[in-house]
């Protein structure tokens, strides 16, 4: 036989004792698996809390922007001005809310993230009759997040900066129901 012939045949015997261990080892079970652990997702209002009634924020300079429910359940603008509110953009706005993600637990002192002089105040009330305030202070230096801080911990945060834009977005553009363009 030629050397070429002796050299398949060698590798044909190692792949056959191969597939012929697998197969008399038998599945792999869960003791031989490793698990990974994974990491747990903290929102900023817990899952288990009920719905928001009001979001008010407010910017250091004084921009305002306060939205609540009225007793029919419909969304109303208090401030800038006493309005109807455009209920899709309002809905948006809390559901971005209630899906706001603590991306991590830095030890800052509040004094380092702006937090002492906050760039905005948010404050939500919830349905069952909790509320939170939320300092929402510098961006993170990866500008990624904002540093911030709940009712009054000392505790910094950081959360999503994606998420929090679209909130303070209401600030400089209210949710205003969109008015009937009147006939000439």
């Amino acid at each position: 036989m030629k050397r070429s012939t002796w050299i398949v045949l060698v590798v044909f015997l190692a792949l056959l004792g191969v597939l012929l261990y697998l197969n008399l080892k038998g599945p792999a079970t869960s003791d031989d698996l490793e698990t990974t652990p994974t990491a747990t997702v903290e929102y900023l209002l817990p899952k288990s809390a009920s719905t928001p009634t009001s979001i008010d924020i407010e910017s250091k300079t004084g921009e305002q922007v306060s939205i609540s429910r009225n007793e029919a359940g419909d969304w109303v603008l208090k401030q800038p001005i006493e309005t109807e509110a455009d209920q899709g953009s309002v809905e948006a706005a809390v559901t971005q809310l209630t899906s706001l993600r603590i991306v991590s637990r830095p030890e800052v002192a509040p004094s380092d993230a702006g937090l002492t002089q906050p760039s905005y105040t948010m404050t939500v009330k919830l349905a069952d009759g909790m509320a939170k305030s939320v300092r929402i202070g510098d961006p993170t230096p990866t500008e990624s997040g904002y540093y911030t801080s709940v009712d009054d911990s000392d505790e910094v945060l950081i959360l999503s900066k994606t998420g929090l834009d679209a909130l303070l977005m209401l600030v400089t553009s209210p949710p205003y129901a969109n008015t009937p363009t009147p006939a000439p």
